[in-house]
């Protein structure tokens, strides 16, 4: 237990001296911090050391005992005062009284009269202690609850809005991210204490941290800073740890969220990749940006597709996209919070890719976390997609893009989607509000090319494909990529490809 601290005023060394040595002090679990020779020094003494308790003569040069009792007081001194005084004086004990003196005490000093204040001034200063310390813990415990309830998605904000106002607890950031240190080996018990000099160094950067404990996990929740910036401060914090212990942690870091209620949205990114620890073993600090979207090597560029079919404004092929979308997340059978993690994830890079590409005509554009928080708030997987599909449309609006190249990226894209049909140029020109002549000019002008023998390349190309893939015979294959006449595809197939469909499928073989 630390001890108490203890100040001795007196201007004659000898009586200083003399009470150092009448009492054992340290029983009463007491120290001499430091020694006042009058009244100004002892109260400099005092300001710097804040002792528990302090005795002080009453009648010194410069500074009476009242008077540095008084000035102490005004400068919020809370330690307690005996007072030492060779005269018995009413008005100077009316004014110790008055300023909350513990006891006063004539000279010479009874021995026996000092202890018995002494044992006074150490029962209050632990009746304290203890309730401070119960405070203190109490407080604590209740912060590391409304921390926890924080991680919940199912909790009343308006309560945890209170809890957080009564504790003081600072949540005034505009960007939040969760993290979370766990053992790397889940077989050995590894109990994952943060270096506290190394969070004071990642507070002191770029954020503040509520650390907490929950299961075997070490959760930071971590505020104003970016979940870039966390990864990259964690990642050398690792670093050190496996420097020094030759083992580190798995960290994953939650995606940013701008609001501390929805701080649990972050978490439950950062357990998602947790989850799939399998994956990143050999990583140090995995953040949203390692998860593959969608799983599979098509649903890696789903962001980057839909900014260029918003571009083009194909408001069918966004339809499309996100229709085949939710075919894969329902046939893989995809979690509601992994398929919201990932969603949000890839319209926060879709959005980050338009405002770098348009950044005029999305400068008043406001409205992008009301879309974030209509996806996490979608109670079925329909309408998460009609949220997105809305956003992406609008988008299209915002951007309204309609150079020559964007007009010839959109009929190619109804090109690739509509290949089978009997289409032509002037029915496209017509669909899309052109002239044919003018749409056929700039269409050879951007692909090099005119629109049928580009029609042709798309329809061999898929030709190819089914001839590779499929047990199909030559006049299906026909009929399924556009050509109703199976001698017309054979001169356009030997055309674009130098052989025949069954020499091309023989040499396939051959080379295999």
């Amino acid at each position: 237990m630390p001890m108490y601290q203890l100040m001795i005023i007196d201007d004659e060394p000898v009586v200083r001296e003399g009470i150092k040595q009448l009492i054992p002090w340290s029983e009463y679990n007491f120290t001499v911090c430091a020694e006042g020779v009058d009244g100004k020094d002892g109260l400099k003494k005092i300001l710097e050391h804040s002792p528990d308790l302090v005795l002080v003569d009453i009648k010194m040069p410069g500074m009476t005992g009242i008077e540095l009792i008084r000035e102490a007081r005004k400068h919020n001194f809370e330690g307690k005062f005996i007072i030492l005084t060779g005269y018995s004086d009413f008005e100077f004990a009316k004014s110790a009284i008055s300023l909350g003196v513990r006891a006063y005490l004539l000279k010479p000093i009874d021995e026996n009269e000092l202890r018995d204040n002494v044992k006074e001034v150490l029962a209050e200063l632990e009746a304290k202690r203890n309730l401070d310390d119960y405070y203190t813990s109490s407080e604590i415990k209740a912060r590391q609850v409304v921390l926890r309830r924080l991680l919940r998605p199912s909790e009343d904000k308006e309560s945890l809005r209170r809890e957080i106002k009564l504790y003081g607890m600072d949540f005034k950031y505009s960007r939040f991210c969760v993290a979370i240190i766990s053992p790397k080996n889940k077989d050995v018990e590894q109990e994952p204490n943060i270096d506290m000099e190394q969070v004071e160094n990642i507070q002191k950067r770029s954020a503040k941290i509520d650390p907490i404990f929950v299961d075997n996990t070490l959760v930071l929740i971590c505020k104003g800073c970016s979940y870039l910036e966390v990864r990259e401060h964690l990642l050398h914090y690792n670093q050190r740890i496996r420097q020094e212990k030759k083992e580190g942690y798995f960290i994953t870091v939650g995606q940013d969220v701008t609001r501390w209620e929805d701080i649990n949205f972050s978490y439950e990114c950062a357990k998602l990749l947790l989850d799939n620890s399998f994956l990143y073993k050999d990583m140090d600090v995995v953040c949203i940006d390692d998860l593959k979207t969608g799983y599979s090597d098509g649903e890696s560029k789903f962001a980057e597709h839909l900014c260029e079919l918003i571009e083009i404004g194909d408001r069918e092929g966004i339809y499309e996209r996100l229709q085949n979308l939710k075919e894969m997340y329902r046939s893989k059978v995809v979690k509601e919070t992994d398929i919201k993690v990932q969603v949000i994830h890839n319209i926060v890079l879709l959005h980050g890719m338009l405002e770098k590409k348009y950044p005029d005509k999305l400068a008043d554009y406001k409205d992008f976390d009301a879309v974030t928080e209509a996806v996490k708030k979608s109670d079925s997987l329909d309408s998460l997609i009609e949220n997105v599909n809305r956003y992406a449309v609008e988008m299209t609006e915002k951007i309204g893009i309609t150079t020559t190249e964007n007009i010839v990226k959109r009929v190619l894209a109804y090109m690739e989607r509509n290949y089978v049909q009997d289409i032509k140029l002037e029915d496209i020109a017509k669909l899309f509000s052109y002239n044919s002549a003018y749409l056929g000019k700039v269409f050879k002008k951007v692909t090099g090319d005119s629109f049928n023998n580009v029609l042709n390349s798309i329809r061999i190309k898929n030709a190819k494909k089914l001839l590779l893939e499929s047990d199909l015979k030559v006049y299906q294959i026909s009929d399924m990529v556009g050509y109703s006449n199976t001698d017309y595809f054979y001169t356009k197939f030997k055309k674009h490809v130098g052989l025949s469909p069954k020499e091309f499928v023989d040499k396939h073989k051959l080379n295999m």
